[in-house]
């Protein structure tokens, strides 16, 4: 990544880390105050119910979730970086289309040049170099952002298949627990009220959801970044006029059908929007899976399980 700032700079583009750090902070701000309060919540219910929770207990069962929140936020960071490349990158690649549109391209000095500050890089336009440098420095910087992309895939796949699969798998059964609760289907007996259980792991549910769409996000946008700079290129190439700018667009049209940025969970599925309706859809057949198990447990059994029927079996057997 310094060696994309490096030279993104040769282009003009200069990053407002301030701000990139404020929306970062912000991030993790939100999701440590989500969980605290989730925390909070469940140690108001024990207290209030006279139920008594060990450390250990609670170390078990909210340490997941902090490690879980951790890496999603060092994920979204890495991923916003690599979005904010691609939008610059892009945003050069825009300014020297618009250059060739007005016909502006002739030297000027350093005074002349036109800052545009944007959300989270500035930049001025360079119209003193030859276009055919702009192109190769482009295509050093698009392989760059590519291997950026590549080496942060490999380092978080697993990490990202252990968090969604996790997540998946609670939201399945906090789901099941309230969807249960909800139909009056279920036969426990706690001291907790139903408003109490069902808000509990209604939070916890929402908590791994975020998860997951922030993970998806983050990626997703990073994806859709990378897939505008093959139009803009294009776009460039139907203006070229000269042989050695059309030679260079050319190779970097070649460039772009062979690099390309994804992330996967360990090569199993991809992680963007396609996500949501894999999720979606097995979460919904598993709910109707156990909801199904429920509704058809033979009440007859149930009630043989009571120790007073127990007891009269066991008499009439011996009769």
């Amino acid at each position: 990544m310094d060696n994309l700032e490096f030279h993104l700079s040769h282009l003009g583009v200069h990053f407002l880390l301030r701000n990139n750090a404020f929306w970062i902070n912000l991030r993790i701000i939100l999701l440590s105050c989500a969980n605290l309060a989730f925390i909070v919540y469940g140690s108001t219910i024990f207290a209030s119910n006279g139920v008594s929770v060990s450390l250990w207990t609670w170390t078990s069962f909210y340490s997941p979730l902090l490690i879980v929140s951790c890496i999603v936020l060092l994920f979204r960071a890495v991923v916003q970086n690599l979005a904010m490349y691609f939008k610059a990158f892009n945003k050069v690649l825009k300014n020297l289309s618009h250059q060739w549109d007005t016909r502006s391209i002739k030297a000027i000095t350093q005074k002349q040049r036109s800052l545009q500050c944007l959300d989270s890089f500035s930049m001025y336009t360079i119209v003193s170099k030859n276009p055919s440098e702009i192109i190769q420095e482009s295509m050093e910087i698009h392989q760059l952002i590519c291997e950026a992309a590549s080496t942060a895939n490999k380092y978080f796949t697993y990490q990202l298949l252990t968090i969604i699969s996790i997540a998946f798998l609670i939201i399945v059964f906090d789901a099941y627990y309230v969807l249960e609760t909800l139909l009056g289907k279920s036969k426990r007996e706690s001291k907790f009220k139903t408003v109490e259980f069902v808000t509990f792991f209604s939070c916890q549910m929402i908590l791994y959801l975020i998860a997951i769409i922030s993970i998806v996000e983050g990626s997703n946008r990073a994806i859709k970044k990378s897939e505008k700079t093959g139009g803009i290129v294009h776009a460039l190439l139907n203006k070229a006029k000269t042989p050695e700018v059309k030679e260079k667009l050319q190779q970097f049209s070649m460039q772009l059908l062979h690099l390309k940025i994804s992330f996967t969970a360990a090569g199993l599925f991809n992680i963007d929007r396609t996500l949501y309706f894999t999720i979606s859809g097995a979460l919904t057949t598993y709910l109707i899976i156990l909801l199904q198990f429920t509704s058809s447990s033979p009440p007859a059994l149930e009630g043989a399980c009571t120790p007073g029927n127990s007891t009269n079996i066991a008499n009439l057997t011996q009769h």
